[in-house]
């Protein structure tokens, strides 16, 4: 394999790995203080709060978080950057505004978000920090490095804020709003030099051109919605049939599975510049270079669940304070789900490198529909437990999808 290709990935994992450690470390120090100030009932309707804001932030970020990278990739002319980027911020900055009026609507015209209604509107600043995330333009630059460190100064900013304020149940309004605000915060500094740097101006798109780019990337978005229901909708589907507290305990076990689970995303993400360019040249080596890192990733991410499965009790004790066997036993069926999402790699750079539009939108949905049923269903009968093997079963059916439409368009 080519030297430089091989150098670029393992630059980026490297990043991208450093990023996740920090959000790790931060997780190891914040969650023992949020569970145990909070307590298990507040915590849970926290995360909850969280998922469905990480649901809803996917609307923002309008599907140019998966062919962003590869648009900037392909651009050397800085005026044309600027364009691109300014487009893109002010598209998601309009639909963040938006979607902040509807939710306040929303909660204070219904009852759908009863008994955590604060604790709702105080995560709003999540979508204003997604709207302006800056990984796009870094990851088509091939410069992760910055990311891990505005991750970095964001995070210990939320850390000391936790710290600071995060005293009994009724702080937990705050924990959402201080993680969005941080984060909100440090990426306008990055916005801000940025510009100052390359002596460039934001130019703030009008609505026709945010118009045409809501047409352009309609397909993107909706097929980004349902990969992130697969994802994010657990706890939100679990809070239908079980009690506040089973919830927060759930939700300790899934915030750290949701930590493992970026692992195939960072693998991902790391491949995803270099793939394009490669594909770009009608290189034949490309699936070559994808079955490199696709037995790689298959091996890691299964030596990681065995790690985690086999000391889910200590884990647990090590991000939240105590032992809780319930879950325990969440975690360790959970840790298997990077290894069932790695299945899925090739499939989804074959798809994001050639712009498969139509085949990546039917393959997600058909993996969420399903995913919600069975998680549905399985919840209803066997609570967590239940909703913790819907998780794995969904992700071994997403691949199964993706491989049969995928193979049926090489076909057509």
């Amino acid at each position: 394999m080519n030297k430089k290709i091989k150098d670029i990935f393992i630059k980026n994992f490297t990043n991208l790995s450093l990023n996740q450690g920090i959000n790790i470390l931060i997780a190891i120090v914040v969650t023992p203080i949020l569970f145990q100030n909070l307590g298990s009932s507040q915590f849970g309707l926290v995360n909850l709060a969280f998922s469905i804001f990480m649901l809803i932030s996917i609307v923002v970020s309008y599907g140019y978080h998966l062919n962003g990278p590869k648009r900037i990739s392909l651009i050397n002319n800085i005026d044309h950057e600027r364009d691109l980027i300014s487009e893109l911020i002010s598209l998601r900055f309009f639909i963040a505004v938006i979607v902040s009026l509807l939710i306040v609507l929303i909660t204070f015209l219904t009852s759908l978000f009863n008994n955590y209604e604060l604790i709702i509107l105080c995560s709003i600043p999540i979508l204003f920090s997604e709207a302006i995330h800056p990984i796009f333009y870094l990851q088509g630059k091939n410069n992760l490095s910055v990311l891990a460190i505005l991750n970095a100064f964001s995070k210990l900013i939320y850390l000391g804020l936790i710290i600071i304020s995060i005293k009994n149940p009724d702080d937990a309004f705050k924990v959402n709003l201080f993680y969005g605000a941080a984060i909100l915060f440090v990426y306008l500094l990055y916005w801000i030099k940025f510009f100052h740097t390359n002596k460039i101006y934001f130019v703030c798109s009008g609505f026709k051109k945010i118009a045409n780019r809501l047409k352009e990337n309609f397909e993107f978005f909706f097929s980004s919605i349902a990969g992130h229901i697969s994802i994010h909708s657990g706890l939100i589907i679990l809070k239908l049939f079980t009690d506040n507290n089973e919830l927060g305990k759930f939700a300790l076990a899934n915030r750290v599975a949701l930590l493992l689970r970026m692992i195939p995303v960072f693998i991902i993400q790391s491949v995803l510049q270099n793939a394009s360019v490669i594909n770009k040249n009608n290189n034949p080596d490309l699936n070559k270079y994808l079955n490199y890192y696709y037995s790689r990733g298959l091996f890691v991410t299964f030596i990681i669940g065995l790690f985690f499965t086999l000391f889910s009790k200590w884990i647990i004790i090590l991000f939240s304070g105590e032992e809780i066997t319930y879950s325990n036993q969440i975690l360790s069926l959970l840790s298997f789900i990077p290894f069932l999402a790695m299945l899925n790699f090739k499939n989804i750079l074959l798809i994001l490198v050639n712009e498969k539009k139509r085949i990546l939108n039917k393959a997600t949905w058909v993996s969420a529909l399903f995913m919600i049923s069975i998680a549905t269903v399985l919840s209803y009968y066997y609570k967590g437990l239940g909703l913790a093997i819907a998780l794995l079963i969904s992700e071994f059916i997403s691949f199964i999808v993706h491989s049969i439409l995928l193979s049926n368009s090489n076909e057509s």
